[in-house]
């Protein structure tokens, strides 16, 4: 296999910054910088970190979601990550900015607030602590603390093994396909078959007791949060392994109601399953022998392909062809979707 090309520009700057730091001390910490979240030892416990960032006009539009629905939102991005390493989450530290020009900001933070809550409820975490600060526009940023169960691993991006197979925990392209949904009609006109879509979108659904459940099978050799974009996470996935990944990619694998949506709007669902990020999902490697119902929580389980040391970057079986993936998802360095 010739050499690998980067998988983002967003890739490259992480190494540029990494290389700023230099060798750092790491004391306690076993991973650092690179996957979805640091993980430190405490005693036999293993602590994770993560951190995530919400943007007004680039992660959520207040045209289209509420302040209670965007502080939920902003949440489980972040407890996304934490999922991805097998982890629960232990606590969350809250920072937001709020434009000086908004005429209630107690108000909206207080229905941010309510969102938060909701998450922290269902998956029993509080916040303990945060900052606030007025600016420009709102940005929500999230440091998530969270915690593997005693005698559990830490599922890692790394690990992948050649033909091991590629697997989602639900459906790949659903929040982009809500997204137009909402851009086509509004909240208030969504007719009632695309409803779910608008849902994927809206209010994403963390996969923790998958997360938890593959962590703890010895067939599952990696695993990363699905954020950016199949195209884009999985590029990310496969060089991190000096592998190639091969998507398998028909129908089958995309809701009816997607196929129907992308015939009224003139568009095809492989963009949106290639390339649509913010689907929340886990994206995992597992060796043929995988059996998801040894899962406890392995509804959406779809197999959407493999690994190979045969390709380098990502590849699309279709039609008996195999034909190289065209570079998407979420860059913010080129600022695409």
């Amino acid at each position: 296999m010739n050499k690998m090309a980067s998988p983002s520009g967003e890739y490259d700057l992480i190494a540029r910054l990494k290389a700023v730091l230099g060798r750092q001390y790491s004391g306690q910490w076993n991973l650092l910088i690179g996957d979805d979240a640091a993980v430190r030892l405490c005693g036999d416990q293993q602590l994770v970190a993560t951190a995530d960032i919400s943007v007004e006009n680039v992660h959520f539009s207040l045209e289209y979601m509420d302040f209670e629905e965007i502080g939920y939102r902003a949440m489980v991005s972040n407890l996304s990550d934490c999922a991805s390493m097998g982890a629960i989450a232990d606590a969350a530290l809250v920072q937001i900015t709020f434009p000086s020009s908004t005429p209630d900001p107690g108000g909206c933070l207080e229905q941010i607030y309510r969102g938060f809550a909701r998450a922290c409820s269902r998956w029993k975490f509080p916040v303990a602590g945060g900052d606030l600060s007025s600016g420009s526009h709102w940005v929500i940023g999230i440091t998530l603390l969270g915690r593997v169960p005693q005698g559990c691993r830490v599922l890692k991006r790394k690990g992948v093994q050649n033909q091991d197979h590629l697997w989602v925990t639900g459906q790949c392209g659903a929040s982009a396909a809500g997204l137009e949904v909402l851009r086509k009609w509004g909240r208030n006109s969504i007719p009632d078959r695309y409803r779910e879509l608008s849902a994927a979108h809206i209010e994403p659904l963390p996969r923790i007791e998958s997360g938890l459940g593959l962590a703890g099978c010895s067939e599952v050799h990696a695993m990363m949060d699905l954020s950016d974009g199949l195209s884009k996470d999985l590029r990310t996935l496969g060089y991190e392994n000096r592998m190639g990944v091969v998507i398998q990619a028909d129908p089958t694998l995309i809701s009816e109601k997607m196929v129907q949506l992308s015939n009224v709007l003139g568009v095809s669902w492989l963009d949106w399953f290639l390339h649509g990020g913010e689907d929340y999902h886990l994206v995992f490697a597992a060796s043929p022998l995988f059996d998801p119902l040894l899962i406890d929580d392995h509804g959406g389980f779809i197999k959407i392909g493999y690994f190979t040391d045969k390709h380098d970057g990502v590849m699309l079986e279709r039609d008996g062809e195999v034909t190289e993936v065209p570079r998407g998802g979420w860059d913010h360095l080129k600022m695409q979707s």
